[in-house]
């Protein structure tokens, strides 16, 4: 028959185990520590030993010159042929003697303080007078279109005469001077009150047709 064991006896001994148990366990772990770590570290030695640094020369880099931009054409410029006949005859053309321009600016002398090349309300032509063709131009066929300065007064008359573009010298300029003394216009203003303003009137001398 198996013998009861009693209680006292194994509480007596539960100490001594507890306290083996506890070294033997603190045993195996330092000795498990410390194998790792010596591994791990020869590991690490050996892996530094393995790497190697290889150093490479780099080429320098070359800037490679562009070529010039092309030169621009040259321009052709005509000239002279050698192989035109010099008895050639270029047939002469008839060249109408009308000019129409546009009226000329005004002088670059400054007027009077009382006399304006501008307004508010510029003079209007009311009556415009006819200039006398000159009998040479008008015997010989020429035209012409001459342009007139005229300063017109607070009445609206011709107070000055001016030719601003001249047109030969067979007697254009004298009948257009003459014709535009007998113009009449309305008179020029500024803030309502009339004033010297001058104008600019072409007369142009035109052969009718049929009479040349």
């Amino acid at each position: 028959m198996a013998k009861n064991k009693n209680p006292n006896d194994l509480r007596g001994h539960y100490r001594d185990v507890f306290e083996k148990s506890l070294a033997l366990s603190l045993g195996i772990f330092l000795l498990v520590f410390l194998t790792w770590q010596s591994i791990d570290i020869r590991a690490y030695q050996s892996m530094r030993q393995q790497e190697i640094i290889q150093v490479q020369d780099i080429p320098k880099t070359r800037q490679v010159k562009q070529p010039p931009p092309p030169a621009r054409p040259a321009v052709p410029i005509e000239t002279e042929s050698e192989d035109l006949p010099e008895d050639v005859e270029i047939e002469t053309t008839e060249l109408e003697a009308v000019i129409d321009v546009a009226p000329p600016p005004p002088p670059e002398e400054a007027p009077p303080p009382d006399e304006f090349w501008w307004a508010e309300e510029m003079p209007q032509l009311t009556h415009f007078s006819v200039p006398k063709y000159p009998p040479i131009a008008e015997k010989a066929g020429l035209e012409c279109v001459v342009f007139v300065h005229i300063l017109v007064d607070e009445k609206g008359n011709a107070a000055k005469v001016k030719i601003a573009k001249p047109c030969g010298n067979v007697g254009f300029n004298e009948s257009a001077e003459e014709a535009a003394w007998k113009c009449k216009f309305t008179p020029g203003k500024q803030n309502d009150k009339p004033i010297r303003v001058w104008v600019s009137i072409p007369f142009r001398f035109e052969m009718k047709k049929g009479s040349r």
